[in-house]
């Protein structure tokens, strides 16, 4: 669509950042401000200008640090696209690819982030129906950001987006069928924290009719019960966010914050028992000494037995 070195209108191509099903993304550098920009160029060029303003519109309405930012959409030489904040960094499914699974509180510290970015899209009743690794960038200074709104709906005075639309790995039951509410989102978040300490999302097979039938089954194996290192508490979170009913997961991404909150809350707690109970020990250790004259324990570094009162040879 655009070339490295072209200009369009005030902006100058630098390179393409990739392609998806829906456009092309380009970092380039808006010469008037001299800052450096990410444009999306949608591949159905040949829509009504009110259905390519959609998407920008939605993202345009959201204003929060874990969700990119919609600058400006645009229209030069009958080419529409738009223009976002520039995320330097690498989204979730590449450190994915790389790592396989993430440490706990990585996984934890991520998890957190993207919810709070979605308690804000829900809060201006607007649900994301496509949240998946790929649509998740992680900044250089850790940073969870969520894109891609090309397929979000905003839920006014209607129960639910009636478009069957997503990634077959991370959609919910209801979302199959061409009802997706807040509480597919909230599913979406437990296939990808699924995901982030198991290495894979929680149902995977080629045909989605069979990720649809286990998924409304409730056929999904707790993280627990794959890895028994994950705390009994994750493992639960995860699986609230992952059941076949919307009324039996968490009702707002608020509460999946609350609930890690309160387990780091805890660990952090017992880390600091651990970490004292470690103190006692390299305490107890530096006594290698006995009195010559009561045979009892010496404490380190003393000149004198504490309990006989005879002097201390060492070697």
């Amino acid at each position: 669509m655009f070339l490295q070195g072209q200009k369009v209108g005030k902006y100058e191509i630098l390179r393409s950042l990739g392609s998806g099903g829906f456009g092309s993304v380009f970092l380039a550098k808006d010469t008037w401000l001299n800052i450096k920009v990410a444009i999306k160029v949608p591949h159905k060029q040949s829509l009504e200008l009110f259905k390519l303003l959609k998407e920008p519109r939605l993202q345009a309405a959201l204003n929060h640090p874990n969700i990119v930012r919609m600058i400006a959409a645009e229209k030069e030489n009958k080419i529409f696209f738009m223009v976002m904040e520039y995320v330097k960094g690498k989204t979730l499914e590449r450190i994915l690819d790389k790592e396989k699974v993430l440490d706990l509180e990585k996984a934890i510290d991520y998890i957190t982030q993207i919810s709070y970015g979605i308690d804000h899209a829900h809060k201006n009743k607007i649900v994301h129906r496509d949240l998946r690794p790929s649509n998740t960038i992680i900044s250089e200074d850790g940073t969870a950001k969520i894109t891609d709104f090309g397929t979000s709906a905003w839920l006014e005075n209607v129960p639910y987006a009636s478009t069957r639309i997503g990634s077959p790995p991370y959609m919910a039951p209801e979302q199959f069928l061409g009802k997706s509410t807040y509480g597919s989102d909230i599913y979406s978040l437990g296939c990808i924290f699924y995901e982030m300490v198991i290495g894979q999302p929680p149902i995977i097979d080629v045909d989605p009719f069979k990720i649809l039938e286990k998924a409304q089954k409730g056929k999904i194996k707790p993280p627990r019960l794959m890895n028994n290192k994950i705390p009994k508490e994750i493992s639960e979170v995860i699986m609230q966010c992952l059941s076949a009913k919307v009324e039996e997961r968490y009702q707002k991404a608020s509460e999946i914050i609350r609930h890690l909150s309160a387990f780091k809350g805890k660990a952090s707690k017992e880390s600091e028992i651990e970490d004292i109970w470690r103190r006692i020990k390299a305490r107890e250790r530096r006594i290698t000494t006995l009195c010559w004259n009561c045979h009892r324990p010496l404490p380190h570094k003393e000149k004198n037995c504490p309990h006989c009162g005879e002097g201390i040879w060492r070697k």
